[in-house]
């Protein structure tokens, strides 16, 4: 029987129409233009509800990732390190060489950490947290001292503490945790590493630039303790807000550092 059958007109076009097809999908894939990512982590306690806080136009343009740390997120609570932090954030997406990432309030010293280990483009703070010691130096100013101090004493005497705070149920909120014992422990936990040693030592490498901003009266973190904190960072640049506390407004600095990034990038090219 012979199966070499001529090709008829219609399985001519069939075939034709094949091959547009195949080629469109080629180009489509060519033409893709990759966003570039950026890593965002808000504070102590916080979520990666921290992202309904961007702006869609930077949304549109960048690849925004962010991710839960222990406790928080309704993620299980476990201690902090600096190799369970970078872990979780390549579980997230976060790649070497990557954009940048932006680190609000305890998020800061995380940030920093990241941006070292993945080498990242650019690193911005936004009413950061400091070292311990940077921290305590000024911390007679702050109203924060007192949690600060039991953050690194036993998580029982932390619990009693923070137990008496006014706004716990709005900790609880942020924390994305299901009850208030959850939350506490995951604030302990993170509080207690953020303030360790073991952090503090971590930081090595003091010429990776760094965007800061910070309000002049805040009394959650010091600007003397920012200051001092940031002496030995050669590329840092800290941009004091007037008349500004705690309360810094995250989405507009948000966008201002995502569009100061851009700004610079246009300029090297």
């Amino acid at each position: 029987m012979n199966n070499n059958r001529p090709l008829t007109l219609m399985n001519y076009i069939l075939i034709v129409l094949a091959f547009i097809s195949l080629s469109c999908q080629n180009v489509k894939q060519k033409n893709v233009i990759k966003k570039p990512t950026i890593c965002i982590l808000g504070g102590t306690p916080s979520s990666t509800a921290i992202l309904n806080l961007v702006p869609d136009s930077t949304k549109n343009s960048y690849n925004l990732i962010s991710f839960n740390r222990p406790g928080f997120g309704g993620t299980k609570n476990s201690k902090l390190n600096k190799e369970l932090l970078f872990q979780i954030a390549r579980n997230a997406g976060l790649k070497e060489n990557d954009f940048g990432v932006i680190g609000v309030s305890g998020g800061a010293p995380f940030a920093i950490l990241l941006a070292e280990e993945f080498k990242l483009e650019h690193c911005g703070i936004i009413r950061g947290m400091v070292s311990n010691e940077a921290y305590f130096r000024y911390a007679d100013s702050t109203f924060t001292k007192e949690v600060m101090e039991t953050a690194q004493k036993s998580y029982k005497e932390f619990e009693v503490a923070a137990l008496s705070f006014p706004n716990l149920d709005d900790i609880v909120l942020q924390a994305g945790a299901s009850t208030k014992e959850i939350a506490i422990r995951a604030c302990y936990n993170e509080l207690n590493y953020i303030l360790s040693e073991s952090l503090s030592s971590s930081l090595k490498d003091k010429l990776i630039p760094i965007d800061w901003w910070h309000g002049k009266q805040d009394r959650n973190v010091a600007i003397k303790s920012v200051e001092w904190f940031l002496r030995d960072y050669k590329n840092a640049k800290l941009n004091i807000i007037p008349g500004v506390d705690h309360g810094v407004d995250s989405k507009i600095y948000l966008e201002k550092i995502v569009n100061d990034w851009k700004k610079q990038n246009k300029q090297l090219n």
